[in-house]
């Protein structure tokens, strides 16, 4: 429905539109364009500042690999030169044997052999897998030589934590001073198992260089470490491995506390992924802890790396932000780790092959852009609100300078509204009062002219439609008295049809009766019994008995038939319960001799027994008479192999019954007119035309429901769609 309008609110509305809505739409206009010349001016910002950030980033990032780089070559060159010092000790060890100062040595409990009293210098521990003879003494002795330049190279660089030599026969040399060694170290201690030897020896370093380890747990108790280690040969034979410790700890505090723009964070990782450094501010991004210290409750045995929870290429969590880094190509990525958006590089570390990763979080390099984002939004919102308070002050003004006009213009007409409103065609109205406004005055007395003409016309109208009440009572009558003719007349002719069938039905058993009675005659006039004679006395009554029997059985055939046909015709005013299946039966029962006779057979399928109310007898005419055209048609099409299916089908609102035959359809032709009255095809056989017609009234007046056909293959199918 339209919606519609008081005069008020169009003059309100047309007043607010003209007036108001202009300044609005600049306003919003302006304001529009204040935003987003901000929001351009700071994604051009941001922008600007990400091109800045990939160059420098890139080019702090390598200044820092390179500085990196050389506090490692730094440590590399003193592995050199303790190799070179250690090497030259071997090759001369007479020398040095003679001018040592014996320490003193002993046993410890758990068989091992080491130096008693700290003398300045490294401890020392033979593992109790080893005989300790007299080579082993002086290799003891003779290799203090080592401890002046174990010592400074400790002292000299503040990144290692401890220097080492351990032997093929397991002695270990080790400065700092370790107090009480032997409890530091399992007894059958093998250097084999560790990667601090091993990945020094023949088969992982055949060119005899320097090599940094993975990241380990030092057995010495200094925690997590990594180490510079470099083989130690007398002549071909390897002695025995020298290690510079640098602890994770140190490297996180010396080597990652780099002083980096943008409160960046940088971590090493070593060649295969492990990350062998890190700071607090890189673990709270991964959400990892760092390995710096460890509770030696147990001695370490062998090597103990660091788990694959620390390998960016191995751990779930972790390879999905770093499995582009695995290209040494790739130097820079925008990665979102926890809902957070990082710029990382990588950049690698020639002396070790170690990566350095940079993480810059994204929200601090552009929180200047942002801070000035917010403070230009903050100016919007003020302008925003500063045109709320202006608008609001402005509406109110306008408002009164609105009402004004309304009622000047709105009253009057109002006053004229509630005439109409209150107006009576059966009475006459007064002659509207004079205001100041001419076209409200011609409207007020065009209205009072009107009013009057249509008090004239309403009392001739009155007139008019009492007439026509009647005329359209007598119509309706008549129609009535129209279609219960009709209905006769339909029920007449099918009674024509019903009484030829009767004849039918009654004359096989009437035949029958007359010749069991004529047998019975022929029997007494022949004296076939004699009934002086006891047995055929009973033979007689036997006889009598079956034919009296066969006689009553076709009397209660004939009555049925009747009671059939009498139970039909009866008239029915009320609705009955019962089910489709039923009189569909009851249907078929009246026509089954003219079905049988005439070799039709009838195929029934019903969906269900349900039972409901209906017009029973009128339901079965309109059956009988859809039945009947589809039987006359079969002798008028001579159909061979004829067929008639009826079938019900039920859903939630409807059920559908629906008589279908093979007699070869209804000519599109006359299809607009099988409904009409006295439309027949069967003049020449007395057809009435009112069957289907009837059919048609009984099922949409009576039964509030629907009846239509539709052209099957090689026949017609008439559906009664019943409603629930």
């Amino acid at each position: 429905m339209k919606k519609v309008s008081t005069l008020k609110s169009i003059l309100y509305n047309t007043y607010f539109k003209t007036a108001l809505v202009p300044l609005i739409v600049i306003e919003l206009t302006l304001l529009v364009l204040y935003f987003g010349i901000s929001k351009y001016m700071v994604n051009n910002s941001k922008n600007l500042i990400s091109e800045e950030i990939k160059t420098n980033l890139i080019t702090r990032s390598k200044k820092e690999t390179q500085e990196i780089n050389y506090q490692l070559k730094e440590i590399t060159d003193f592995a050199y030169m303790a190799q070179y010092k250690q090497q030259l000790i071997f090759k001369n060890k007479e020398r040095f044997l003679k001018n040592s100062i014996v320490p003193e040595f002993a046993f410890a409990e758990n068989n091992t052999f080491y130096k008693v009293n700290n003398n300045g210098g490294s401890s020392l521990l033979y593992g109790a897998l080893t005989k300790i003879g007299k080579e082993q003494r002086e290799k003891a002795i003779f290799t203090e030589a080592f401890d002046e330049q174990l010592k400074y190279l400790v002292d000299s660089n503040e990144l290692i934590v401890a220097a080492y030599f351990n032997s093929y026969d397991q002695m270990n040399r080790l400065y700092p001073f370790i107090e009480n060694v032997y409890s530091q170290y399992p007894p059958d201690i093998k250097m084999q198992n560790y990667n601090f030897y091993y990945e020094a020896d023949e088969k992982h370093n055949p060119e005899r260089k320097t090599k940094w380890t993975s990241a380990y747990l030092d057995p010495a108790g200094q925690g997590w470490m990594v180490s510079c280690i470099v083989p130690i040969y007398n002549n071909d034979f390897l002695e025995g491995v020298t290690g510079l410790d640098v602890t994770i700890d140190k490297f996180v505090k010396n080597v990652l506390n780099l002083n980096l723009p943008w409160n960046a964070s940088a971590m090493l990782v070593g060649e295969d992924g492990l990350i062998l450094a890190m700071p607090k501010e890189i673990e709270k991004i991964l959400n990892i802890k760092e390995l710096t210290t460890h509770n030696y409750e147990k001695v370490i045995k062998d090597t103990n790396l660091k788990p694959d929870e620390f390998n960016i290429y191995k751990n779930e969590n972790l390879k999905k932000y770093f499995q582009e880094f695995k290209n040494d190509e790739q130097n820079l990525a925008f990665t979102t780790i926890n809902e957070h958006e990082y710029i990382i590089t990588q950049s690698k570390i020639e002396q070790t092959n170690w990566k350095l990763f940079i993480f810059v979080d994204k929200e601090k390099v552009f929180e200047p852009v942002n801070e000035l984002d917010q403070i230009s939004k903050k100016i919007g919102f003020i302008a925003i609100f500063g045109m709320i308070l202006f608008y609001l002050l402005f509406f109110m003004f306008l408002s009164r300078k609105i009402k004004e006009i309304t009622n000047l213009i709105a009253n009057p007409i109002s006053l004229l509204a509630q005439e109409t409103y209150s107006f009576d065609a059966e009475k006459r109205i007064n002659k509207p009062e004079e205001t100041d406004i001419k076209e409200i005055n011609t409207l007020a007395n065009n209205f009072y002219k009107m009013t009057n003409e249509l008090y004239e016309k309403r009392n001739q109208l009155k007139e008019l439609n009492s007439s026509l009440e009647k005329k359209i009572k007598e119509e309706v009558l008549k129609n009535r008295e129209k279609d219960q003719l009709m209905l006769h007349q339909s029920k007449l002719a099918q009674m024509g049809e019903m009484i030829s069938m009767i004849a039918h039905q009654w004359r096989q058993p009437l035949a029958t009766i007359n010749s069991v009675v004529t047998d019975i005659k022929l029997k007494i006039l022949l004296n076939k019994f004699n009934l002086e004679i006891k047995k055929e006395q009973e033979e007689f009554k036997n006889f009598l008995k079956e034919n009296f029997e066969n006689i009553e059985d076709l009397i209660n055939v004939l009555s049925t038939t009747i009671d059939d046909f009498r139970n039909f015709y009866k008239p029915a005013k009320n609705k009955k319960e019962t089910s489709v299946k039923t009189l569909c039966q009851k249907a078929l029962g009246i026509v089954s001799h003219e079905l049988r006779s005439k070799e039709i057979k009838v195929i029934e399928k019903y969906d269900s027994n349900d039972k409901y109310t209906l017009y029973e007898n009128e339901l079965i005419q309109v059956l009988l008479n859809i039945l009947k055209n589809s039987i006359d048609n079969f002798e008028v099409m001579e159909v061979k192999n004829k067929k008639i299916r009826i079938t019900t089908v039920s859903t939630d609102n409807y059920l559908r019954i629906i008589i279908t035959d093979n007699g070869g359809g209804i000519k599109d032709s006359i299809k607009e007119k099988v409904f009409e009255p006295y439309f027949s095809t069967k003049e020449h056989r007395n057809g009435t035309g009112l069957g289907l017609y009837m059919s048609k009234i009984i099922i949409e007046q009576y039964q509030q429901s629907s009846l239509y056909f539709e052209n099957t293959n090689d026949g017609v199918s008439f559906t009664i769609e019943l409603n629930k």
